[in-house]
């Protein structure tokens, strides 16, 4: 093609040239040469329409199993349809040493530290090292007319643990699978309540306590307010848990009628400068002893988020949070979020139970400063902290009190740095240091407390 347009050009060229210098005498001659060039005008014109006819049936009768580029960065088109198509992820090695014992092995969650003069805490410390967090992902974009389809399905293998003898097996579950058609997102992800723009780089799985969390059912409607705002309404799994005491008076138990989902909404502003994060939740809480008594009460929660670039490499990252009955939200929170009491001084679990439901206040936050050396090194410095108010006085009834109140936690406190390298594009190499408090409820006042520390190493090869 590239040469009959040169071709082309030459001959027009050339015709030009002539009937410019040409004497009148050979005006005759002109005149037949022009007559020549035309007619290889024609000739080209319809071979190039030939040739464009060819390219366009040969597009068209490509192989159908044939795979092309995707819609998105990293994705390919399904052979015959117009679905695109990502498979992404990463393998995660943990190398674990704690020189203090924790009751979750695998995770720093400090609401798990082992108390003061127990068998776990007189234990001399532990080395493990797993590659649970290793994940797998596939996401998927599908044109309709009214816009792109997506979805995602996420899963990791920090579900149950299996056998450590000798096949280190464990568990895969699920993480997130959601669809989303314009506005609208249907599926388990990340609740509306959290703030992830704003959580801790930490290279434990678990992270500091006090920030929000949680993934769970939701049906959200997003929606555009202005360049960089935005607000979410969602309607979420409810999974409440109230604390009781059985009918001896001897152990927890749980009557709760999750027959209303969780509300939330969320308010997001981003810019140049960082980005902001509020929230807030409505939670309803019924209890009914299914032979006479129940009750019921509304909790909620606050949250808000910002981080900021406050220097070149430089960004703060601040959480706070509170409410009632919001401590499954939070990180290291109690995941009971009310009580249950008998008003009219009967044994719990009697028919002639009169009940009350009160909601537990809890607040937390956490702090975040990260730096960024250089485009392969970053440090992370995280505190972060939990208060939950237990009212023990609604609880202290029956026969043993102690199985019903001891080991509520009451404060926990979180405090951790690290290091992160990247050798290369898509490797991350962090070593991070964490120290834990932990103080819990105890009908005696001793042995309610305990702290830990760990060292952990993690080498993550991203796909």
């Amino acid at each position: 093609m590239a040469n009959q347009m040169n071709l082309k050009s030459v001959l027009l060229g050339s015709g030009a040239a002539v009937a410019l210098l040409a004497s009148p005498a050979v005006a005759g001659e002109v005149g037949d040469l022009k007559a020549q060039i035309e007619a290889l005008q024609q000739r080209l014109d319809t071979v190039e329409v030939q040739q464009t006819k060819i390219v366009d049936t040969q597009e068209r009768v490509a192989p159908a199993n044939a795979v092309t580029a995707g819609d998105f960065p990293g994705s390919w088109k399904l052979p015959g349809s117009d679905t695109s198509i990502s498979f992404s992820g990463y393998v995660k090695a943990d190398f674990i040493h704690d020189f203090d014992r924790l009751t979750n092995s695998d995770s720093f969650g400090v609401s798990g530290i082992a108390l003061d003069n127990t068998a776990s805490a007189r234990r001399d410390g532990r080395t493990r090292l797993h590659a649970r967090q290793s994940r797998f992902r596939f996401d998927s974009r599908t044109p309709t007319d009214w816009g792109a389809m997506k979805t995602r399905i996420e899963g990791d293998f920090f579900g149950a643990g299996g056998n450590q003898n000798a096949s280190n097996s464990t568990s895969f579950r699920l993480r997130q699978a959601y669809g989303q058609l314009g506005p609208v997102l249907a599926g388990q992800t990340f609740t509306t309540f959290s703030d992830t723009s704003t959580y801790a780089d930490t290279v434990d799985f678990y992270g500091t306590s006090g920030a929000e969390f949680a993934r769970q059912a939701v049906i959200r409607y997003s929606a555009s307010l202005g360049e960089g705002m935005g607000l979410d309404l969602a309607v979420e799994n409810p999974q409440s848990r109230i604390l009781f005491a059985n009918t001896g008076g001897t152990a927890r138990s749980t009557n709760t009628n999750d027959n209303l989902p969780d509300l939330i909404a969320r308010f997001k502003y981003s810019s140049s400068w960082g980005a902001l994060n509020l929230s807030t939740v409505a939670r309803r809480f019924e209890f009914d002893l299914g032979s006479g008594g129940s009750d019921e009460e509304w909790g909620y929660g606050v949250h808000a988020g910002a981080n900021v670039n406050i220097w070149e490499g430089g960004n703060l990252g601040v959480i706070a949070n509170f409410g009632d009955g919001i401590g499954r939200y939070i990180t290291g929170g109690l995941y009971r979020g009310a009580v249950a009491s008998c008003t009219n001084d009967v044994n719990p679990g009697n028919a002639a139970c009169s009940v009350d439901v009160d909601t537990l206040w809890a607040h937390g936050g956490m702090v975040r400063l990260t730096h960024r050396w250089t485009d392969s090194i970053r440090t992370n410095v995280h505190y972060g902290f939990v208060r939950t108010e237990v009212p023990t006085a609604q609880l202290l009834k029956g026969p043993s009190v102690s199985a019903v109140v001891d080991g509520l936690n009451t404060d926990l406190d979180y405090l951790s740095g690290n290091i992160w390298w990247s050798p290369v594009s898509r490797v991350n190499i962090g070593l991070e240091v964490m120290h834990g408090w932990r103080d819990s409820f105890q009908v005696d006042a001793t042995d309610n407390s305990g702290e830990a520390t760990r060292v952990q190493l993690g080498m993550q090869y991203v796909f």
